[in-house]
């Protein structure tokens, strides 16, 4: 198991409003650090920043909560474009995708989340929060091929 498939597996067990406060706060913090306002000590980047036990004691904060929410609804369209579109009609590739997801969430999340380091640019915190809680809220409706799933889930932009 890798580094980021065990993280993914202790994220696995916290509630969707846990994961995007966190992704919230670890955006906010990566905005911070760059603009010269962060805190000393680990890269809020990192991997290592991850820390599930807080995460799952911690209050929520709404205003990370409501980021959190905000960027991953404008993020997770254009993931969505990255891993499904370029696999357009090819059913076989859909088939390997889909029985991937569903054989094992945090493998799936896990190999997801680097392919959002090098095809997004991610951070890899941010990459793995966010790949955690893409295949978490779409394996909810696994019923039907994965890419379906996931693009009746997008968030549709406001006209």
């Amino acid at each position: 198991m890798t580094e980021v498939e065990a993280i993914v597996a202790s994220l696995w067990e916290l509630d969707d409003d846990v994961l995007e406060a966190q992704l919230g706060s670890r955006v906010q913090a990566i905005g911070d650090d760059v603009a010269g306002r962060g805190a000393t000590g680990v890269d809020p980047a990192s991997l290592e920043s991850i820390d599930v036990n807080v995460a799952a004691r911690a209050a929520i904060d709404p205003r990370f909560l409501d980021a959190g929410r905000q960027w991953f609804d404008r993020v997770n369209p254009l993931v969505y474009q990255l891993m499904c579109k370029p696999i357009g009609d090819d059913a076989e590739t859909r088939k390997i995708l889909d029985e991937t997801i569903n054989q094992n969430y945090t493998k799936a999340a896990g190999m997801l989340a680097p392919v959002l380091v090098s095809g997004v640019g991610l951070a890899p915190a941010v990459a793995t929060l966010l790949a955690t809680l893409i295949i978490k809220k779409v394996s909810k409706y696994i019923a039907t091929g994965i890419c379906e799933t996931w693009e009746k889930s997008l968030v549709k932009p406001a006209s």
